[in-house]
């Protein structure tokens, strides 16, 4: 018998921190049994109790949204910038678009948009078109969001009554409609609609971590690498750890990402990621850097981190994963390289009492480091007077690779157009 979860339950983790959600989940649940629905058989899903020790998350995510018979969405700042909140909601419309097609049935109020805290800014056409409000629901919900009225009056009118019509809408999409599963559907294979532009900044100590990737990629390898299995067509599907296999090292950061209470975007590194982690900092976020050695030999990657280098970076960890086994590793080549185009940061790198630039960085270490390094650098950008970055004093240039064009001396004075 195929698991069809009578509701999915897409919310921002970040949005659960004292267990409001779960108490929303909870009663949805109670009203669909009160109103004579009965969602037993094919109990509803929300990810804390669907997910099984050890399980593959992004999987057992997948087979939900792939299988859930409706789809209740928490809106907040956090949900629409949350890659994975967005994987889910994009892989659910998806769904309903093929139901459209083979029906045409033009309305199909399976994606019930609720509004857990109020949001600002231009939405996407899709997330506009549901309409995620009711005369009935009162001007406080649309105002202020549920989350205000859960916290404020749990037993009162207004909550009840917008639990009970969102029940109502669960209950028709439920009873009367099959949409096409979509079986096999991993959530990590999704190009999810978040985040959504003018959402990325959640309001200010929101824990929100920007992850940059620096990797390779399959073809053509990095310099000086000769295996390919450690890496895919694209930096995102960069797996140093041996034997080389999913999670990608950037699912799996996500995932501690997930633990740590934060919401996550992923990124490759380019020439903008000074100007992205200018723009993390003023939205009041964290960044982590997850750099493949061998990125360093890469020219957009070493300029861009040579450039991160000659800035004073407080709220931005690094992290180089490394296995022992991997034997390429164990040439110390590839490390001088990274210590002269990162040669400011080298001087602290595995210094126990700043962790936040870490080398070498071992399997059963990684979740463990990057917990440390998320904690760290939230906590140092709440104690920053100010979010302006500013350059450290010039220095000596860092020595070019062997194979390198020196590095300008004037770095610090950026580029002309003509050598970018």
């Amino acid at each position: 018998m195929v698991q069809e979860p009578y509701f999915f339950l897409s919310y921002a983790r970040k949005d659960d921190r004292d267990e409001f959600v779960k108490r929303f989940y909870d009663d949805l649940a109670k009203e669909l049994r009160r109103i004579g629905a009965d969602p037993s058989a094919q109990p509803p899903f929300r990810d804390v109790e669907g997910l099984g020790l050890g399980a593959n998350w992004s999987r057992v995510l997948g087979r939900a949204v792939g299988h859930c018979r409706a789809f209740v969405a928490l809106y907040s700042p956090s949900y629409l910038s949350s890659e994975y909140c967005g994987k889910e909601w994009t892989a659910f419309w998806e769904r309903l678009e093929r139901y459209r097609q083979e029906t045409d049935i033009p309305n199909v109020p399976a994606l019930v948009p609720v509004v857990w805290m109020p949001v600002e800014g231009e939405l996407p056409d899709e997330v506009a078109s549901l309409q995620y409000n009711e005369a009935s629901m009162g001007d406080e919900y649309l105002t202020h969001g549920l989350l205000h009225l859960l916290k404020t009056d749990p037993l009162g009118q207004a909550y009840r009554t917008v639990v009970e019509r969102v029940a109502a809408r669960v209950r028709l999409a439920a009873d009367r409609f099959r949409l096409p599963h979509t079986p096999g559907l991993d959530l990590t294979d999704v190009r999810g609609l978040f985040p959504v532009a003018g959402q990325r900044s959640a309001a200010p100590g929101t824990g929100h971590v920007q992850v940059f990737l620096a990797a390779g990629v399959a073809d053509p390898l990095p310099q000086g690498r000769n295996r390919p299995e450690y890496y895919g067509r694209s930096p995102r599907e960069w797996t140093p750890y041996h034997p080389p296999k999913n999670p990608t090292v950037a699912h799996r950061a996500q995932k501690v990402i997930v633990q740590e209470g934060y919401t996550s975007n992923i990124e490759v590194v380019d020439d903008g990621l000074s100007g992205r982690l200018d723009e993390t900092l003023q939205n009041n976020q964290t960044s982590i850097l997850l750099v493949d050695p061998w990125a360093v030999r890469t020219g957009t990657y070493r300029d861009a981190l040579a450039d991160y280098d000659a800035q004073n970076r407080p709220a931005t960890g690094v992290l180089v994963p490394c296995h022992a086994s991997d034997e390429e590793s164990g040439d110390e080549a590839i490390w001088q390289d990274l210590s002269r185009v990162l040669w400011r940061n080298w001087r602290r790198h595995n210094d126990p009492n700043d962790p936040l630039f870490r080398v070498r960085v071992a399997e059963d270490e990684f979740d463990g480091r990057l917990a440390v390094m998320l904690a760290v650098a939230q906590n140092r950008l709440m104690e920053m007077e100010s979010t302006t970055p500013f350059r450290l004093p010039e220095g000596p240039p860092p020595p070019p690779l062997p194979w390198a064009e020196p590095p300008p001396t004037t770095r610090d004075q950026g580029l002309d157009d003509d050598d970018q």
